[in-house]
This record gives structure tokens, C-alpha cells and sequence, in this order.
């Protein structure tokens, strides 16, 4: 008994380590997401031409974050198979009801890869609440316990001002041009989740839930002796006082 609970307990040490390790080498290889840059557009029947401005800001309190929910391999889980199907749900809410956000990255690391793996996302549409499902085959995946980070970015951009320029456009300055400058703001919205299993070909099923230590509590009996005691005790010590007062 002694000796299976020690391997419970030594299992559940290398999983937890594995977790953080997994976190730490996924945040020092973190994809960089796609963010908006300054850029120029020129829209036909325009008569000008937009140059948009974009300036990154802290995420403001309140930030929403993703909210991503693993739901297979199951935490702490045991499987037969070296071919992983991986699925969550992304799930976003913009911060306020004036700025909607968009969908910018959705990546995971895996411990036993050296690299992200980037997901494909099929739009960056602004919206204010959406839950986004996910299925990744992931095959291979070598025998051992192994951990898996998912992470997604959000960015929330909007307008702060705008401005109507006139300005040469060549070096003599004798071509003037007309611009729109269009100046933002915009913040990022992180969020990760990890998930740990285990690949064993001598596992008998498919995925097998893990034997985890037994919750310890103190029996029921002890309480009600250890208040049984105390309670004598009290009345002994009252009955001790009560004589002592009776001689004087």
C-alpha cells in the first residue's frame, strides 16, 4: 500500500514539473502575434490616400482574457496510443461595448517539440463574444509523460483621432499630395492552458484515468472523541474550581 502510494505521489511530482517546465519553455518561445503596423491604403474614388497609425497601449483594467478549456487528452490521463487528438474551446469577450476585438493567434507546445505549431484561423473579423472550436491531430507523439500548452492573442484596436493632411510628395515639392492619417490604439489580450498526459502502449484502454492520491481527512471517530475529551476535561476542571471555592 506504502509502496503504490509513493509511486502516486512521485507521479504526481513529475507531471506538476513537467507542467511548469512546459510553461517556461513555451513562454521563452512564444510566437510573436500579428499586431496592426502603420501601413497606407488608397481606396478607389478616395481623394486621398489613408495612412494609418497604429500606437500599442498596456491592456487597461478589466482586460478580458481568452479563456481556453482543454478538452482532450483529459488532464492526468493515460493513453495506449501514439496518435493524440487534441481539442479545445477558445472562448473571447471583448473588454467593453464600444470596441469589438479580433482573433489574432492560436498556437500550442508541445514538451517533446522544439517549436510552436501554429493553428489556422478562419477570419479576423472584429466581434464582441465568440467561442471558437478547435481539433488538432497531433500523431507520433513519443511514449512517456508528456505536457501540452495552447495559447491564443486577441488584439483590441480602435481610432483616437484623425487628420487631413496636404503634403509634397516629391523632392522638389512641387507635387502636393492629399493623406488621411488615422491615429490608434491597440492592446493585446494573452491566454494559455496546459494539459498533462501520459502515452504507455501497455495501458489495456484507449485512455485511462489516473489513480490519484485519496483525499486524507480525520475520521469522524477522532473528532467525536477529541470533543468527548474536551468536554470532560472542561467539567473536571469546573468541578475542581466549584470545591476549591466550597473550603473557603
Amino acid at each position: 500500500m506504502m509502496g503504490t502510494m509513493k509511486k502516486t505521489i512521485l507521479k504526481a511530482s513529475i507531471i506538476s514539473v513537467l507542467i511548469c517546465s512546459g510553461l517556461l519553455l513555451g513562454s521563452r518561445s512564444v510566437m510573436v502575434a500579428g499586431e496592426p503596423v502603420p501601413r497606407t491604403a488608397y481606396y478607389p474614388g478616395d481623394t486621398y490616400t489613408t495612412l494609418y497609425r497604429p500606437t500599442e497601449i498596456p491592456p487597461p483594467n478589466g482586460t478580458k482574457q481568452p479563456i481556453i478549456t482543454i478538452t482532450s487528452p483529459v488532464n492526468w490521463s493515460v493513453t495506449a496510443s501514439n496518435n493524440l487528438t487534441l481539442t479545445f474551446n477558445l472562448t473571447l469577450e471583448a473588454s467593453t461595448s464600444h470596441y469589438p476585438i479580433t482573433l489574432d493567434a492560436v498556437y500550442y507546445k508541445p514538451t517533446w517539440q522544439p517549436d510552436n505549431k501554429s493553428l489556422e484561423i478562419d477570419s479576423k473579423t472584429p466581434f464582441m463574444n465568440r467561442t471558437f472550436p478547435f481539433t488538432v491531430s497531433i500523431p507520433n507523439v513519443p511514449n512517456g509523460t508528456h505536457t501540452i500548452t495552447v495559447y491564443a492573442c486577441a488584439v483590441c484596436e480602435y481610432d483616437t483621432s484623425r487628420e487631413l493632411v496636404r503634403q509634397p510628395v516629391s523632392q522638389s515639392g512641387f507635387i502636393i499630395g492629399n493623406f488621411l492619417y488615422v491615429y490608434s490604439n491597440f492592446y493585446r489580450a494573452t491566454g494559455s492552458s496546459s494539459v498533462a498526459f501520459t502515452v504507455d502502449p501497455s495501458a489495456n484502454e484507449e485512455t485511462i484515468p489516473p489513480t490519484e492520491p485519496p483525499a486524507r481527512g480525520i475520521p469522524i471517530i477522532f473528532l467525536i472523541a477529541a470533543g468527548i475529551s474536551i468536554a470532560l476535561t472542561a467539567a473536571i476542571v469546573s468541578l475542581i474550581l466549584y470545591f476549591k471555592k466550597r473550603k473557603r
